[in-house]
């Protein structure tokens, strides 16, 4: 087998760094960017690449880096968090669009940054129904950053909130 590319960052078009933090790398196969929204798919270093000696993540599963660019005016993460408990916000959170497939479980705000824990019944085969995801503006552009644990091996609260933080950060930072 052909050991494949795995970059651990990439520049965008307009200039944005999605970086992932130890062990997580770009998936190229999986990523898509354009002109006004990229979707950046970030997994295990050693998976991506087919090399078992490359860095792993702590824990298994994959994050997503979603970027909107001229998104208009993020909402305060307070008032994103009042809107997604609403249906409407549940329809967008959930896979199939459905209010009735998620639940929030948690919201947490850090300073402009909004962490939600949530329990999607529509979540993608092969991935678990809890998640976490963060949503942000970064620069100008309406981010959500995700991470989805693998079916049957769930990632405990503390665990995901310090992984997707821990991806916050390095996003944040790629970027100032």
């Amino acid at each position: 087998m052909v050991a494949r590319k795995a970059p651990a960052s990439i520049r965008l078009s307009d200039g944005t760094v999605v970086a992932g933090t130890r062990g997580w790398c770009i998936d190229p196969a999986t990523s898509q960017a354009g002109p006004d929204a990229a979707v950046v798919v970030l997994g295990s270093c050693a998976a991506i690449t087919g090399n078992g000696r490359a860095p792993e993540p702590e824990v298994p599963g994959i994050v997503t880096v979603s970027l909107e660019r001229d998104a208009g005016q993020v909402p305060a993460a307070a008032d994103l968090a009042a809107f997604l408990v609403t249906e409407t916000g549940r329809a967008l959170l959930a896979t199939d669009g459905r209010a009735q497939s998620v639940k929030v479980l948690e919201t947490v705000i850090n300073g402009d940054r909004l962490f939600l824990r949530i329990r999607d019944e529509s979540a993608a085969t092969g991935t678990a129904k809890e998640t976490w995801r963060a949503l942000f503006d970064l620069g100008g552009r309406f981010v959500s950053v995700s991470l989805y644990a693998q079916a049957g091996t769930p990632i405990g609260r503390d665990r995901g909130l310090a992984t997707l933080s821990d991806q916050v950060e390095t996003l944040a930072a790629a970027n100032s």
